[in-house]
């Protein structure tokens, strides 16, 4: 059975390349075989198979930046979560990733997003701010989106940047943010239990409930993409895996830096741990009149694991 993806093309002429469907051009890119077969984000296949990914081909700096600007509008109506950027090199071949995520680096410059092309390739966090109302809590608030490198020679075990987590067929940017990804599905199942958004909860104890169940989702989802990735991994020590208590996770990788030219295992929060704290959150602000304060839950950047 096929999984129905209808992720969204950008419309921007420019970005096209002059080529049509960005995927039918001559990268041959299959985006649909991809994402059934070797997308292993829990989270991220179900926000494509929802919908609400846009997908765009990018030339350069000036094409990512009107792509994000078209984003922008769309996430604060709530029908998208992710922007995958792919870069359409014209049939380039780059013999290692370094060099994959160097040319992201030059694009993430173009755009204004970085101090420099080298900085952001070295660790360098990029955040993407958008003020949209909160899927929970019905007001508006600034939630921050993230862009990373994913490269075709991240998959490769011999490459020193082999990281499997952050491989794709193509080379590109995707920009995501795990807190408002995670509000949507606590709004999702308030919608599918209670008919209603969860700011139209009265009962705060129903809401506590809601925000314990979606929280323990996350949490699976979570665990099964971990999972699934270092199953997946030729050289499981330097591929992602999950802590025994399931209260961590370890990448080669700092999430969310855009990309590193070095790897080093940093260990990472899991859903139990910035979800719960998201979830408190939320609930002092809906019935104890706090303010709500998003931060970077969920990407606040990891600790380097010697």
């Amino acid at each position: 059975m096929s999984l129905p993806v209808r992720p969204v093309l950008s419309e921007n002429p420019s970005s096209q390349a002059g080529t049509g469907c960005p995927f039918h051009a001559a990268d041959k890119i299959d985006l649909q075989a991809w994402i059934q077969r070797d997308l292993l984000c829990s989270a991220g296949k179900r926000e494509f198979r929802f919908g609400r990914y846009q997908v765009a081909a990018i030339r350069n700096g000036a094409d990512l930046a009107r792509e994000i600007e078209t984003f922008k509008p769309a996430a604060r109506e709530h029908s998208r979560t992710g922007l995958l950027a792919i870069l359409m090199d014209g049939g380039r071949i780059f013999s290692r990733a370094i060099e994959e995520i160097e040319a992201l680096g030059v694009v993430m410059h173009e755009a204004g997003l970085c101090s420099s092309a080298s900085s952001v390739v070295d660790g360098e966090t990029v955040s993407v701010e958008i003020e949209l109302p909160c899927p929970v809590l019905g007001r508006e608030v600034s939630y921050s989106f993230f862009p990373v490198a994913f490269c075709r020679g991240a998959s490769n075990p011999d490459d020193d940047l082999y990281d499997p987590s952050l491989s794709a067929p193509f080379t590109a940017i995707n920009m995501t943010s795990d807190a408002f990804a995670f509000s949507l599905l606590v709004r999702d199942q308030c919608v599918r239990v209670h008919g209603c958004a969860p700011f139209e909860l009265d009962d705060r104890n129903a809401c506590a409930s809601l925000f314990d169940q979606s929280v323990d989702t996350w949490q699976n989802m979570s665990a099964n993409t971990i999972t699934s990735y270092s199953k997946r991994a030729v050289c499981p020590s330097r591929a992602v895996h999950l802590s025994d208590d399931r209260k961590s996770w370890l990448a080669p990788h700092n999430d969310p830096v855009f990309a590193e030219r070095k790897k080093m295992m940093h260990s990472h929060e899991m859903p139990i741990i910035y979800c719960r704290n998201l979830c408190d959150s939320w609930l002092a602000a809906l019935f104890d009149g706090a303010p709500a304060r998003i931060g970077r839950e969920g990407q606040s950047g990891g600790i380097l694991v010697s």
